[in-house]
């Protein structure tokens, strides 16, 4: 199927299925951040709190922000696989995965935050990886211009092809 023939509707369709997405995965993050503080603290038996944060601050760190370069790399996979099937509605389809694994990645630094806030120093500081999630989901808010580009793209692909 041809960009320039894509149904609106479905396009419109594939925007609010991605929107809906983004919208629960921010709203968990932000029950998270405001649910953490009447959470009782749990302490470390398996280590020391420094311990825990330490390595929850780090690995939260690395794999939400390591997000946006794995979903470029996921992404020219489909648009690649796009131009050679030539179905915009399974690109859109694809894409829609690759939010979702995207939002699942930047979820982490929420989880990081939960980790801190019973196992490490404690909610004061978990806090703020949770916001950092709930932020950087919130920056990843789908757009029809973002999608129209995929699109373009793919029709690129498929003309240079």
């Amino acid at each position: 199927m041809n960009t320039d023939q894509l149904d609106p509707a479905f396009l419109q369709s594939h925007l609010l299925r991605m929107r809906l997405t983004a919208a629960v995965f921010f709203a968990t993050a932000m029950a998270t951040a405001a649910v953490i503080f009447f959470v009782p603290y749990r302490g470390g038996s398996l280590a020391s709190p420094a311990t825990v944060t330490g390595v929850a601050v780090v690995a939260g760190l690395w794999i939400g922000f390591s997000a946006n370069r794995d979903a470029n790399d996921r992404l020219e996979r489909i648009r690649r696989a796009a131009a050679v099937h030539g179905d915009d509605r399974r690109l859109l389809r694809d894409h829609w995965v690759v939010y979702l694994l995207v939002l699942v990645r930047l979820e982490i630094l929420v989880i990081a935050g939960v980790v801190v806030a019973l196992w490490g120093v404690g909610a004061g500081v978990g806090v703020w990886l949770i916001l950092l999630g709930g932020l950087m989901i919130g920056l990843t808010w789908p757009s029809l211009r973002k999608t129209q580009l995929l699109l373009g793209r793919v029709r690129a692909l498929r003309e240079n092809g």
